[in-house]
């Protein structure tokens, strides 16, 4: 008897055991968003104690960029190889011890090296939670879903933004010793209460009668029958992930998609990673500098849950050139804004519904072009190539600080990329758009 798995998971009723596997994913990278904005805030005070100068805080910043990047090109190949949830509890494990030693850091050269490996864990857990998130929701609200999901990464940066207001007092170590402590916390609930992914199952022949625990959970009602076969829409062709990326017509989606991702991440951490230095050089207080960066992190919560319920009723890839056109206006004034607290709190706002909406939004979409068996590895590269522009976002604006560039023309600066990626996300809605027609005709013939 063949059961066809994806019919069962893109038709079931939303319930708690989705909203469970959803909420475990955001727990996770909450600590993604944390780190990142975690460094952000606490660059003067670690810039005065090893005195590392306000430039070469650029390279400490893509330190920890260049570990995302290969974290999410080496652990999306492995989650399609060993379990997504393997994998994930791996990332959060190596990410927790990383972030201590952050905090035991003595100099730059040790700085560097813990930032890197923090990063690398993160970088993985990235793109497997949005897979596993992507593995489990119902076709018609993976989207939204993943969406809400990623947004514990905001949440994440919230919290950072917070919690570094309470503890900066007691030493800039304090961030990291939580930053590191809870995901190493975390890892026997992640290992007890997330399930492998079914697809992953299915894909690699393992054990029917958990796949028929994890269906019934999924859709109640369902009943496995003992001779049940369980098959897959798209099953792995078997070849190596990277190269399945690029046959099947693929290509061309793949290369947009990578160029997409690499414009957004050089303009958001461009701009998250050095507002709070260069909101310090304009003078502004400490609790401002807080409300500001919170304001942005806070305007990306409330643009990925505004776009959740957007993309219900608009094309996903129409909304995303939407949100980056958006994105490259409010760069642009909150560049010209007055160093005044209340408008830059509301451009800051403004920017992060925009800018940090849309970035959600892209990687929740970017699971939806590729079949289960390679989309861990198809979100994990798109990821690790955007992040390539994370790690020349940051050492381009220490450079432009280096060469006497003002706040306000750095800001500026950061417009462009996301203008390439709104036109981008266009050429990317023409392509899918044409796959579909050819694909409809080719059922029809």
């Amino acid at each position: 008897m063949l059961v066809n798995v994806t019919e069962i998971i893109d038709s079931a009723r939303l319930n708690a055991f989705h909203m469970r596997v959803v909420g475990l994913c955001a727990l996770l990278i909450f600590f993604d968003g944390f780190d990142l904005q975690a460094i952000s805030y606490a660059a003067p005070a670690v810039s005065a104690a090893l005195g590392i100068s306000r430039p070469m805080l650029g390279p400490v910043f893509s330190a920890g960029f260049i570990g995302l990047t290969t974290g999410a090109l080496v652990f999306g190949l492995l989650g399609d190889r060993w379990g997504r949830k393997t994998v994930f509890v791996l990332c959060g494990v190596l990410f927790g011890l990383a972030s201590l030693g952050t905090a035991t850091s003595g100099s730059l050269s040790q700085l560097l090296i813990w930032r890197v490996v923090a990063g690398f864990g993160l970088g993985g857990a990235t793109p497997i939670s949005i897979t596993i998130a992507t593995a489990v929701c119902p076709k018609r609200l993976r989207a939204a879903l993943t969406m809400v999901m990623y947004c514990g990464f905001t949440m994440g940066g919230v919290f950072g933004g917070w919690i570094s207001s309470i503890v900066m007092p007691y030493g800039w170590q304090m961030l990291f010793y939580i930053g590191g402590a809870i995901p190493l916390l975390l890892a026997p609930l992640l290992i007890v209460a997330l399930p492998e992914t079914i697809e992953f199952l299915v894909d690699k022949n393992r054990d029917p009668a958990l796949i028929g625990r994890l269906l019934s959970r999924l859709q109640p009602g369902f009943l496995a029958s003992p001779d049940a076969r369980y098959v897959l829409e798209h099953q792995n062709a078997g070849g190596f992930q990277v190269v399945e990326l690029f046959r099947h017509g693929r290509a061309a989606r793949t290369l947009v998609l990578w160029s997409i991702f690499f414009s957004s991440l050089v303009a958001l951490f461009f701009f998250t990673t050095w507002l709070p230095t260069l909101l310090n050089g304009l003078g502004r207080t400490p609790g401002e500098i807080v409300g500001i960066t919170g304001a942005v992190q806070g305007g990306g919560l409330l643009g990925s849950l505004l776009f959740a319920r957007i993309i219900l009723r608009v094309r996903p890839f129409l909304m995303i050139a939407v949100g980056y056109a958006l994105s490259a206006g409010c760069l642009v004034v909150f560049s010209r804004m007055p160093a005044v607290y209340p408008l830059l709190f509301g451009s800051g706002l403004a920017t992060g519904i925009c800018l940090v909406g849309t970035q959600n939004l892209l990687n929740a979409m970017s699971a939806q072009i590729y079949p289960a068996a390679i989309r861990s590895t198809g979100v994990g590269w798109a990821i690790g190539i955007g992040r390539t522009g994370a790690i020349l976002g940051p050492s381009l604006a220490g450079l432009l600080l280096a060469q006497h560039f003002v706040a306000a023309d750095l800001f500026l600066f950061a417009a462009i990329p996301p203008t390439v990626a709104g036109v981008m996300a266009l050429v990317l809605l023409r392509l899918i758009g044409r796959e579909n027609v050819r694909a409809e005709a080719a059922a029809v013939a």
